[in-house]
């Protein structure tokens, strides 16, 4: 038996005594505020029902029901103090006692379990929902792009000598964007799937948050140049505990999405501070932002802002979602408000690492 078993074991113990000895010390007001012994017997019905619905053994149900007998028996039936009982009728009324016992708490065991295998139910049920809405969406997304690159790998192939030069560099541009992302799509999706399955074991490790943002602008969409991101460095040195790939993809995916759902010429605007010891990273444009409607919903698996330009392919929705779970991850939250005048902020805080300076 593993000791995790044992932990149990020993909880349910103490649970059942001291709901027995809080059971036995009201019985002993209610007798002594003129109380019949059918109202004692009742409320140790009711400690058997209660013990049954706070423990996880059956065990546990048929011990208080024996228990609830021998000490109303010992305490409350003349002679007291002894297991003997004067009037006949007792063995009847212990019998039935017991009975009730027994069976209330049962039936109350039995509907804990009942409920518990259909919360069981519901979170499988919600689990094959919620890979069926992926599969679903993953083979939407990726029709689009897979498409656009074989036809124009076609073209390419079978007529690439009758295209110009600029014709071709267009061709290339289309496919290369395609091709990227689609890697993006794949490395959201590996991260999610250890996410929900529990196996996001983080690799830390003591990083400056300046060189993770400037490493993270490496990598952001082609389209990053029809955008004017500015990135304000630090006059301090900033240092936190990270996970320096996993970060790096929370910045990528605000990045993208904020190159995605504003017009070309938006600012994008990134800044980092700490405060109150955390590292707050702060990442703003100046689009038309997120609507009221959208914002509750934003870090949602699946949900995607309806704004009219949004590339229509890129619906997955997995994002802001997976974002939100790193940041998690790593002890901190993250947050959307309103750029003023317009725009939106999203804002993430990551725990710092104080500097050590060795003299």
């Amino acid at each position: 038996m593993n000791k995790k078993k044992w932990i149990v074991i020993f909880e349910d113990s103490l649970k059942c005594i001291a709901t027995l000895i809080i059971t036995t010390l009201l019985g002993l007001l209610f007798q002594k505020l003129g109380f019949t012994e059918a109202n004692i017997i009742t409320l140790y019905i009711l400690c058997a029902q209660v013990i049954s619905v706070i423990t996880t053994s059956w065990i546990c149900s048929l011990f208080s029901s024996l228990a609830s007998v021998f000490i109303f028996n010992f305490l409350f039936t003349a002679p007291r103090y002894t297991f003997l009982a004067y009037d006949q009728g007792y063995p009847l009324t212990f019998l039935v006692m017991f009975i009730a016992s027994l069976l209330t708490g049962t039936l109350a065991l039995q509907n804990k379990k009942n409920a518990r295998e259909k919360e069981q139910a519901a979170l499988l049920a919600k689990n094959e929902q919620l890979r069926a809405n992926l599969l679903r969406s993953i083979s939407h997304d990726l029709r689009t792009p897979l498409t656009s690159i074989s036809g124009n790998a076609s073209n390419l192939l079978s007529n690439g000598a009758y295209f110009d030069e600029a014709t071709k560099q267009q061709l290339y541009s289309d496919i290369y964007d395609d091709s990227m992302w689609l890697i993006g799509l794949v490395e959201n999706l590996l991260a999610v799937t250890r996410i929900e399955d529990g196996k996001m074991n983080l690799r830390l490790s003591t990083q400056l948050i300046d060189e993770i943002i400037t490493e993270s602008l490496h990598h952001i969409d082609r389209h990053s140049k029809e955008h004017q991101i500015t990135f304000h460095n630090s006059d301090e040195l900033l240092l936190a505990k990270v996970d320096a790939k996993l970060i790096m993809q929370v910045i990528i995916n605000i990045v993208d999405n904020a190159i995605k759902y504003t017009q070309k010429d938006s600012h994008i605007d990134i800044k980092i501070s700490k405060e109150n010891g955390f590292i707050k990273v702060r990442i703003a444009d100046d689009g038309p932002g997120i609507s009221d409607q959208d914002k509750p919903h934003v870090f949602e698996t699946f949900y995607t802002c309806s704004s009219s330009i949004a590339d229509s392919r890129r619906s997955l929705g997995l994002g802001l979602s997976l974002c939100r779970s790193i940041i998690i991850a790593h002890g901190g939250e993250i947050t959307l408000s309103d750029n003023i005048p317009h725009g939106s902020v999203f804002t993430f805080t990551l725990p710092a690492k104080e500097v050590q300076i060795h003299e």
